[in-house]
């Protein structure tokens, strides 16, 4: 009898993504898993492994795959990312990700909300003028990262914590209520500079951004952001590694924490992680319960009552994560509506953010069995994408590539592989 091939889940991570690419390109060149093998020079059993997403293929074979199967470089572009990936993977950086564990359990154990005073110099205090410029520079930052992503203005906001920030919390606050606004703004700079790791694909530096940033949010007594850089800071990062069961542990310890505290805004942005996380692990029931949820509490949302770190979670954003769990769940109308949605409302400036959204809307409609329209919004997302240095909207764009493989022999979808090698060959 025919033994049928195994499932694969391409949207668990970069390496189960790299091994569907792999087995649709073979299986629609006619090829055996011994063939492919004999032809790259591998056993029939390594083959198998890759594709099933249990072993890291290297740089060499990589490239092998691609020339054999003729991807045209579809394969070699996900060489970056499953270098990131594996690196994750590697005993030392278990051991990092056990600590953001640990540290979200005394999070909640022992947060108390007092602030605790981390500077020693006292021969100049630090006062509010002091912390006003801090947080103007925040403000700043953000707004260069959302129009350039991170490559342009990661190693201008590095220097500015390592050097200007770092040497401002040695000093004493005036009182305590500067004391909690510097402590909570440096948590700021250390969550944009851990999201800005991501965006360069430097998952195991942003790790320990969040750690940072959670022990100075922790100082400054102020549980809410805490829960908010484990349910949604941290949980997207596991997101991003492929961790499902990660991301769900640090969306519910964070839900879990704030729960006598967050404001509607805060806590519908935990509950769309929490659906996105469900989603990825194919879950549609709880996908769909925590939706409706985030949608209940943004809905309740008073205009002006949410701290103004969650003030960029608007409805366009909520629409962005919605339209993410249902293109994972299979659900393509309602996530081209929702992509749709979001699309309409992100401010034109937030170029990073437009580029990954239109490559997902490309995307939704390849796996809906559009390929050409597919292509005509993806080469708006590959012109978004070309006006960033965004790692993370190019691995959108290489997501919709592999969603194309079905069709790689249609001339547009040739085509458009060719504009992507152009338009993004820097």
């Amino acid at each position: 009898m025919a033994q049928f091939p195994r499932p694969l889940s391409p949207q668990a991570s970069v390496r189960d993504a790299f091994g569907a690419a792999v087995r649709d390109l073979r299986v629609r060149r006619h090829l055996s898993q011994a063939d492919l093998g004999s032809l790259v020079f591998v056993s029939k059993d390594q083959i198998g492994k890759i594709e099933k997403a249990q072993r890291w293929p290297t740089a060499e074979l990589i490239a092998d795959l691609d020339r054999e199967l003729g991807a045209a470089g579809l394969l070699q572009a996900f060489e970056p990312g499953l270098r990131s990936q594996r690196r994750i993977a590697q005993p030392p950086l278990r051991r990092v990700e056990t600590t953001l564990e640990r540290a979200a359990l005394d999070w909640l154990t022992t947060s108390t909300g007092e602030v605790r005073i981390l500077g020693s110099r006292d021969d100049e205090a630090v006062d509010e003028e002091d912390v006003a410029a801090v947080v103007q520079q925040l403000a700043r930052f953000r707004e260069l990262d959302h129009q350039h992503g991170a490559g342009r203005t990661h190693q201008l906001v590095s220097g500015y914590v390592a050097v200007d920030l770092e040497h401002l919390l040695t000093r004493v606050p005036v009182d305590e209520a500067t004391a909690t606004k510097l402590y909570a703004t440096a948590a700021g700079f250390w969550e944009l500079v851990g999201y800005q790791a991501i965006d360069l694909g430097r998952d195991d530096h942003a790790r320990d951004c969040y750690l940072r940033a959670l022990e100075l949010t922790t100082a400054a007594g102020d549980r809410l952001y805490g829960g908010y850089l484990l349910a949604v800071s941290s949980a997207h990062l596991a997101l991003h590694g492929g961790d499902v069961d990660q991301a769900l542990r640090m969306a519910r310890t964070g839900l879990h924490g704030t729960s006598d505290i967050a404001d509607p805004t805060a806590r519908s942005a935990f509950e769309a992680v929490l659906a996105r996380g469900e989603a990825r692990r194919g879950d549609e029931k709880a996908a769909t319960k925590a939706l409706l949820r985030a949608e209940t509490q943004l809905a309740s949302a008073a205009p002006g009552n949410a701290p103004a770190w969650i003030g960029y979670f608007t409805p366009a954003y909520l629409a962005d994560e919605m339209a993410h769990c249902f293109h994972d769940l299979g659900h393509q109308v309602l996530a081209q509506e929702q992509a749709g949605e979001a699309l309409s409302q992100i401010a034109s400036g937030h170029v990073r953010r437009l580029a990954i959204d239109t490559a997902l809307m490309a995307s939704s409609l390849a796996r809906a069995g559009d390929p050409e329209q597919a292509c005509v919004v993806g080469r708006e997302a590959v012109d978004l994408a070309a006006q960033t240095s965004s790692a993370r909207s190019r691995h959108r764009i290489d997501g919709l590539r592999q969603d194309l493989v079905p069709y790689s022999d249609l001339k547009p979808v040739v085509e458009f592989g060719d504009y992507v090698r152009f338009a993004l060959s820097d």
